[in-house]
């Protein structure tokens, strides 16, 4: 289970995400960050993972997307924290 929760300030929009980053909810997640996407405009786009548990490879490949068009992340825990250094470290970041 995937808990995605979309908050807006005037700065900054984020996707904070609670559970499993992994099938059928990876779906979930492209659909809630291309909604995010669109009504961001110029605002920050953060991605919180400090209650993320498990992240699948097809997880990592929707990280590594959002990487790639500049989403900070927040996380806490070693696994998470290396996943996106890994993620950093593939896209040469």
């Amino acid at each position: 289970m995937l808990k995605i929760t979309a908050i807006k300030t005037n700065r900054r929009c984020c996707l904070v995400l609670e559970g499993e980053l992994v099938s059928p909810w990876v779906v979930e997640l492209q659909k809630a960050w291309k909604n995010t996407r669109l009504s961001a405009g110029s605002l920050t786009l953060m991605v919180d993972l400090r209650d993320v548990i498990t992240i699948s490879p097809e997880g990592k490949d929707i990280l590594s997307d959002m990487m790639s068009e500049g989403v900070r992340f927040v996380c806490d825990g070693i696994l998470n924290r290396y996943v996106l250094q890994q993620l950093a470290h593939k896209a040469g970041l």
